[in-house]
């Protein structure tokens, strides 16, 4: 365990000391004072917000806060009217509202433990408000990377996590296990490539299931999610890890065909992938490999797939598919239902990652990125990854990282390009290096400075984390090479960075002379008539095209631009029109403000697909890419269909650009 630093620890301890005395000096104070030594007693429990020992010295003195007068002349002096909905939104600012709001949270925990009374709230009313307050914010308690959320404040963002940790591990997970369920059920739906929130909210349900003695429907739902991530079979429950691949060995054939069938049917229901499914399938590529698809939960398409190419694919699975690395199953599963091995690059890019030498600080990044204090080695996590890529393309995100466009180029290439994509991690691999053309001229990554990433944030699936970095400078210097021409450089930008199949006819709304948003009627017609089947001919989108969207916040406010992919439109189960995008978020279900809210599973999404109705998604769009050999004709879209995008936009976010219409 590391030693803790002498001079950290001595500044800590002075700041606990600060704090009781400010406490103590406002206690004494008489009430005409009370104002300055109040803002005293916050600059000071600021200092020890940003952690949870900091947050554990103030809880000591939670009973003190109310008769001292901490919350005198606020809101939070008459904790009965509290709203729980708006606590929230308060932790997310800065200033003295957030860290009254901390403080009157931890006085609540007081009053709910019974450590502090209230004459106005019992300590089953201060429980209740806590746990709604918990429920509500689930984002911030297991932190999920979005727009919204890097656009916080990093230090808000870590003290609000530590306050509502500290606060659960008081009160008990029991306590908003539905809310955590619902969660991970809707988080795993989106079907993304890295699962660790969805599993570290399963963990705390996990802690919460000891405090339950009956079996209610919440209890049983829980056990069948975390099963599925510890083995969902009854021999694997049985069976530590360690000894589960002994006791495979004394199966049956009936047994095992059983075996495969509750794993494949449990990761095709949950997304989740436990390690014993790698075991499993290492013991049926040597044992019974007729119970690989069960195993696998093909298709008839993976079925196919998997008897054409037998000895690639236990190779595959023999090479790549361990403990450590079985979430990747779920893509070998996916990639097999797609066929993608009948493309003709797919084996031999895969197989060339087995023999790769990898660059020797590549491998270290890609180790030292995994979870595993002991990773495979290189070689095995590269391949693993690239399975999980190939098997859900839209299950890439960025991350923390403000690399949306690094995240849809890899996102795109799994889709319309898997062999430039295969020679891409390959090149990068063993060169360190990423080298591309634009408009003739030869860029290579490693020549360049930083992009917009000025540290990566690692926490990304093992093929992001190898090629972000280079697209990320690639992108930025592409961007240079485009100053001084008129318009929005993504018109040259697009089609040099993702490839030949994106379409060279481009709109954009914003005026770049001078920042305005310009002749949006038009802008909108014109997606309408490249887009719409019923404005463009019937024509349906061959290759997903690269756009660009104006994100907002649940109120509508511009919080930047952001790169996304179209992916197809066309009716939802109730007949509505709708653009299926992907969003290279790792959270894609989101409020975008002015009833604006991205569905990821209620209007036939495919994994990984957000999508809303045509005319919202019309409203954030800013530029894209279009065929203008087919497109229909914008005079034709009528101006009803027009309106209600022009009002979206005026009353939203382009309240915040001029008009020059």
């Amino acid at each position: 365990m590391p030693q803790a630093d002498p001079a950290e620890a001595g500044l800590r301890s002075r700041f606990k000391d600060d704090f009781e005395r400010a406490l103590s000096r406002l206690e004494s104070s008489p009430s005409f004072s009370k104002i300055t030594h109040q803002s005293q007693v916050l600059a000071r429990a600021q200092k020890l917000l940003k952690d949870e020992d900091g947050i554990a010295a103030l809880y000591t003195h939670a009973a003190r806060f109310d008769p001292a007068g901490v919350f005198t002349g606020s809101d939070w002096d008459y904790p009965q009217i509290l709203e729980p909905s708006l606590a929230g939104s308060t932790l997310r600012q800065r200033g003295p509202s957030a860290t009254l709001e901390c403080l009157s949270e931890l006085r609540l925990l007081a009053i709910s433990q019974r450590k502090a009374t209230h004459a106005a709230i019992d300590a089953e009313h201060a429980r209740r408000f806590l746990e709604q307050v918990l429920a509500a914010n689930l984002d911030m308690l297991f932190p999920v990377a979005t727009e919204t959320a890097r656009a916080l404040d990093s230090g808000a963002l870590e003290r609000v996590q530590s306050l509502f940790g500290f606060i659960l591990s008081r009160i008990g997970t029991q306590a908003i296990i539905a809310e955590v369920l619902a969660e991970v059920e809707r988080v795993l739906l989106q079907r993304p490539i890295m699962v660790e929130r969805a599993e570290s909210l399963l963990r705390s349900a996990e802690k919460g299931l000891e405090q339950f003695a009956g079996e209610d429907t919440t209890v049983r739902v829980a056990r069948h999610w975390i099963g599925a991530l510890r083995g969902p079979s009854v021999l694997a429950q049985t069976y530590s890890a360690e000894a589960y691949s002994s006791a495979l060995a004394e199966c049956d054939d009936e047994s095992l065909a059983a075996e495969a069938g509750v794993f494949g049917a449990s990761m095709n229901e949950t997304g989740l992938v436990s390690a014993q499914h790698a075991d499993l399938l290492r013991h049926l590529v040597d044992m019974a490999p007729d119970l690989l698809p069960l195993a696998l939960a093909l298709n008839d398409v993976g079925k196919v797939s998997i008897e054409a190419f037998a000895s690639q694919v236990a190779e595959i699975i023999q090479f790549a598919i361990v403990p450590q690395t079985a979430r990747s199953i779920y893509g070998l599963s996916r990639l097999l239902n797609a066929g993608t091995l009948f493309s003709r690059p797919v084996l031999p890019g895969l197989r060339r990652i087995m023999l790769l030498d990898i660059d020797a600080e590549v491998a270290s990044e890609l180790q030292a990125g995994s979870e595993w204090q002991h990773p495979p080695s290189a070689n095995v996590l590269l391949l693993a990854g690239t399975l999980s890529v190939l098997g859900r393309p839209r299950g890439v995100d960025q991350g923390f990282n403000p690399t949306c466009q690094s995240a849809r180029a890899i996102s795109l290439w799994a889709q319309n390009d898997i062999g430039y994509l295969l020679e891409l991690i390959a090149y990068a691999a063993r060169e360190d290096d990423m080298v591309v053309q634009f408009e003739a001229k030869t860029l290579c990554s490693s020549e360049l400075a930083t992009g917009m990433a000025k540290e990566l944030h690692t926490e990304l699936d093992t093929v992001s984390l190898l090629l972000t970095p280079h697209i990320d400078r690639l992108y930025v210097e592409m961007g240079r090479l485009t100053i001084g021409r008129p318009g929005d450089g993504h018109r040259w930008v697009n089609p040099e960075l993702h490839g030949w199949w994106v379409s060279r006819g481009f709109a954009q709304l914003i005026d770049i002379a001078n920042g305005a948003i310009h002749d949006l009627d038009g802008f909108a017609r014109l997606f309408y008539s490249a887009y719409h089947p019923l404005y463009n001919g019937g024509r349906d989108l061959v290759y997903a095209q690269p756009c660009g969207i104006a994100s907002t916040d649940t109120t509508g406010v511009f919080l930047g631009w952001h790169a996304i992919s179209i992916q197809r439109v066309a009716p939802d189960p109730d007949g509505r029109w709708r653009v299926y995008f992907f969003n290279p978020n790792r959270e894609k279900g989101q409020n975008w403000g002015q009833g604006i809210v991205t569905s990821t599973n209620d209007a036939d999404e495919l994994e990984g697909e957000s999508s809303l109705v045509f005319e919202q998604f019309l409203s954030r769009l800013y530029v894209f890419h279009y065929k203008p050999s087919e497109l229909g004709d914008p005079d034709a879209v009528p101006s009803e269909l027009v309106e209600p995008v022009r009002e979206l936009v005026v009353n939203g976010w382009g309240v915040q650009f001029g008009w020059s219409e």
